[in-house]
């Protein structure tokens, strides 16, 4: 049966050359659209590496000594320690679960520092993430070791380690050499420092839409929140993990418990923020282009479902005559409709064959979003979609007239014929 339909394309390839043709740049705008739609919803799906839900951040202001209430300074309590009183302040309110502050490491606030990390001759991909925090703030996001534990993470921090992520560990280190008590270092030259990896993390992804998972982790030590507790205190990061049962109106009942507490020196409370939210208010542009894209791709679809189906709808409608003859010659109602569904469906395969070696190509040259992360199983994700798309509605456009068509009785089919 194959082989007679074959034989009917290629006499009919006059005919067939345009459908061909269509078939083949639909395929390959189609499967585009496929890949992009399917790309950054398996990406946005992935797991972060990291948990938001009941966390806050919260900022401080310093007054100036214009205010009011300003203090004149204490010089026996250094700003470090003014700033880890409120910490263990915070620490010791019923409603907080667990509480850290860190130098712009907290997710979703686009604000970041990176630098490059070294093994003897190795090196990371550039724009490692730096992770400037204190222990806890492993316990706040629910970071977790290879192993599945936060507190091997918390651990390595309070012995003065580092801790990096298993893709940075991957990059440095062979496949079965523990990176554990190994060195690094973030320059090339023979004098530069060296630190001791401490433990591992699983990925921990930037966020819903990014690639980037590198980066290292590290102590704030007393001399670096001295420098901040002065004029970048306020990009100093104090992150809380509440209590489940305790978060409804965290902000306006921490505010009237922990206000007072937090006069320390010159220091106050200023700002307190939904971290989930930061997450919506930093991710919305992205989310608004993603959506345009979808609705784009969602007409670009109906256009290429009515292209599709009208082509083979008209095709089939012109080829009534023909339907009818072949009833009369005694050929089967489903077996003339299996006929015509096998045929389009050959019409589409020798269209994607091309389309397939065309995409591969656009691939290779890093056309498409996102290239780099191109697998094998993308790539046929991608067609084995395009591929039951477009045969569906091909299968629609036959469907119908020729469901009608095989209805007609011979004498009137022989008429029109």
């Amino acid at each position: 049966m194959l082989k007679h339909i074959t034989q009917i394309i290629w006499n009919e390839r006059k005919h067939n050359i345009g459908v061909w043709i269509e078939l083949f740049l639909v395929s390959l705008l189609l499967w585009y659209i496929v890949d992009y739609v399917t790309f950054f919803v398996s990406k946005y799906n992935e797991p972060l590496g990291f948990d938001t839900e009941h966390t806050y951040i919260m900022n401080l202001g310093e007054l100036n000594s214009k205010s009011a209430e300003f203090v004149q300074e204490n010089s026996t309590i250094s700003k470090a320690q003014q700033l880890y009183t409120i910490l263990d302040r915070i620490k010791l309110n019923p409603m907080i679960e667990a509480a850290s502050f860190s130098y712009f490491s907290s997710p979703h606030i686009g604000s970041n520092s990176s630098l490059n990390i070294f093994r003897d001759t190795l090196q990371t991909r550039q724009y490692n993430l730096v992770r400037m925090v204190t222990p806890d703030f492993f316990k706040v996001f629910k970071y977790e070791s290879v192993n599945g534990s936060s507190d091997e993470l918390v651990q390595a921090l309070e012995r003065g380690e580092f801790v990096i992520p298993i893709d940075v560990a991957q990059e440095l280190f062979k496949e079965n050499e523990s990176p554990i008590g190994k060195q690094i270092s973030f320059s090339k030259e023979e004098d530069a420092g060296k630190f001791t990896v401490g433990a591992v993390s699983k990925t921990v992804r930037y966020d819903n839409f990014s690639n980037w998972n590198n980066y290292v982790a590290y102590t704030l030590d007393n001399q670096m929140i001295e420098n901040f507790s002065n004029q970048w205190v306020v990009f100093l990061e104090f992150c809380v993990r509440v209590k489940p049962d305790e978060d409804y109106e965290f902000i306006d009942r921490f505010r009237e418990q922990m206000s007072e507490q937090f006069r320390v020196g010159n220091f106050y409370l200023n700002t307190i923020k939904y971290i989930p939210a930061n997450k919506e208010e930093y991710q919305r542009s992205r989310i608004k282009d993603l959506k345009i894209r979808g609705f784009v791709a969602f007409f670009l679809l109906i256009n290429i479902f009515l292209g599709i189906t009208g082509t083979f709808w008209i095709r089939t409608q012109y080829r009534r005559g023909e339907i009818g003859v072949r009833i009369a010659m005694g050929e089967s109602r489903k077996g003339l409709l299996r006929m015509f569904f096998t045929e389009g469906l050959l019409l589409l395969t020798f269209a994607m064959i091309p389309a397939m070696l065309v995409f591969a190509f656009i691939t290779n040259a890093e056309i498409l979003v996102e290239s780099s992360a191109f697998t094998i199983g993308r790539y046929f994700i991608g067609f084995g979609i395009t591929y039951i798309l477009l045969a569906l509605m091909i299968l629609l456009g036959i469907w119908f007239p020729a469901r009608k068509a095989v209805k007609v009785s011979p004498a009137d089919a022989l008429r029109d014929e």
